[in-house]
This record gives C-alpha cells, structure tokens and sequence, in this order.
C-alpha cells in the first residue's frame, strides 16, 4: 500500500519551504508521510542548507525498504507520487515566492 512521498522536519529544513511544500501536496491530493530528524538529514540537503549563506532546502524522499541492498524495494505508486510533488512544486515556485522568515 502506498503513501505517499516522505517529508522531513530537522535543522537543514526550511520551515516555509516545508509548508509550501505541504499545501502543493494537499492541494493536488498527494499524500504524503512525515518523519523528524535529530541532527544531520544524511543527504545532500545538509550541504545546500549550510554552506556559504546557505539555501532554502527540503528534503522530498521516496520511502523504501532495504536501501543499498540487492534487494532494495519501493511501491510503484510512491516513485510516482514522489514525481509528481516534486513537478507541482516546481511549477508553484516563482522569484517572487517569499521564503524570507522576516
């Protein structure tokens, strides 16, 4: 059963992202899962998110089981759904999209 794309709360997150990220996935009925991170996202988000001044990051990922193995597993659905935020958010993200925390 498929539920969607992975979002994250954690330190490298933009806040604001995060929730424009949310409203497009609610908006276009794309579920979605949560999960919160301590410290270091272990992805690339980590390195956007911190160096030099830093980029307004989120961490979109497609849940799965056994990562790394020959086995490494994944729902249809969710690799779909992943796609399709990641596309609807795109097209929702404008130069005049204020992520700004002021």
């Amino acid at each position: 059963m498929q539920q969607g794309p992975s979002l994250a709360y954690g330190p490298a997150i933009h806040n604001k992202l995060l929730a424009f990220v949310e409203k497009v996935a609610e908006d276009n009925k794309i579920p979605v899962q949560w999960r919160a991170l301590s410290r270091s996202t272990g992805t690339d988000t980590d390195s956007f998110a911190y160096a030099n001044d830093g980029c307004p990051s989120v961490l979109i990922s497609m849940p799965l089981r056994y990562m790394h193995t020959t086995v490494e597993m994944i729902h249809k659905d969710d690799i779909e759904s992943t796609i399709k935020l990641m596309y609807e958010t795109l097209l929702e993200l404008t130069p005049k999209t204020n992520l700004s925390y002021l």
